[in-house]
């Protein structure tokens, strides 16, 4: 998050159920020093949803309970396991104790069809060490042309931090793309920095214009270049000169105000980053991009 947390920023309806969303996914992953900083940027904001604060409060302070060290923000790196070694030590004590666990993580992929539950699933699969796990997400991934974008690039993303190599055809939008394994970023740090510079000019306008946006905007991206990721488009947006940044960041913004807030004003935001009559025709492109996006993904959210 931006660190923006303050009592003039406002919750509007539709932002209070995407931070439950954000929430949830938080905790069935077992990331409580990230649910406790959300709550504590939740409970600083303004919101009519007092049922909404009154949760929120209870399970900030049953947290704070459990995770006194995390609440403390307590993180000495030379002396304490990092969150993916932890997670590898659990998931290795859990497989030692149901030697099936791998079987039945793969076996909920193909019967799971909720997008939630396949994420959390794979993120389990990324630590467990075993041989025939790699062979079946390749497999998996192969087999239906219609999986979730998200969920594509989430298994590329796991084997890749497997240690797994080669080329994969995938179908996705429309297209038929090859990757490589090898190539996905594990995370958003490790996108080509035209990429980065697109969430940073966001981030830069939202804090003073609309900050309670930066959240969304930095998850929201995220799961946007997984959506593309490896596609026509997303080979475009490589391409492109310093100018498209604010193409891109702008219509960013501008879904992201309609989809989670109140609606966004298209003629302000040109301004603030500077479209102009040459950068149009390039902007509605994109922006239209963001909208089948926004049909994938918001819909499942909200």
């Amino acid at each position: 998050m931006s660190g923006q947390i303050n009592d003039n920023v406002i919750l509007f309806p539709k932002t209070v159920e995407f931070y439950q969303f954000e929430l949830t996914r938080l905790l069935e992953a077992e990331r409580y020093g990230e649910a406790i900083k959300l709550l504590r940027f939740l409970l600083a904001c303004q919101s009519d949803d007092d049922r909404a604060r009154e949760e929120w409060q209870s399970l900030l302070d049953w947290l704070q309970v459990m995770f006194p060290d995390l609440a403390l923000g307590q993180e000495d790196e030379s002396e304490e396991l990092s969150e993916a070694d932890l997670l590898r030590q659990h998931l290795h004590a859990k497989g030692e104790e149901k030697g099936d666990y791998a079987k039945r993580l793969l076996a909920s992929l193909r019967e799971q069809r909720a997008v939630d539950k396949q994420l959390l699933a794979l993120d389990q699969l990324a630590f467990l060490e075993d041989e025939g796990i790699d062979e079946e997400l390749i497999k998996w991934l192969k087999e239906d042309a219609g999986r979730h974008p998200l969920i594509q690039f989430k298994t590329l993303q796991t084997l890749k931090k497997r240690g797994a190599t080669g080329s994969v055809t995938l179908h996705k939008n429309g297209e038929a793309t090859v990757v490589e394994i090898e190539d996905t970023p594990a995370a958003f740090d490790q996108f080509p920095s035209q990429i980065q510079e697109i969430m940073n000019r966001v981030q830069e306008i939202s804090e003073t214009q609309h900050p309670a946006l930066s959240y969304f905007a930095a998850e929201t991206w995220n799961e946007f270049l997984a959506f593309i990721y490896g596609t026509s488009a997303y080979r475009q947006m490589l391409r492109q000169d310093s100018a498209c940044v604010d193409v891109w960041a702008a219509a960013l913004h501008l879904t992201l105000l309609e989809q989670v807030f109140e609606g966004g004003d298209k003629a302000e935001l040109f301004e603030l980053y500077g479209i102009t009559s040459d950068l149009a025709f390039q902007w509605e492109q994109t922006y239209r991009m963001m909208q089948q996006f926004a049909a994938n993904v918001f819909t499942r959210r909200l």
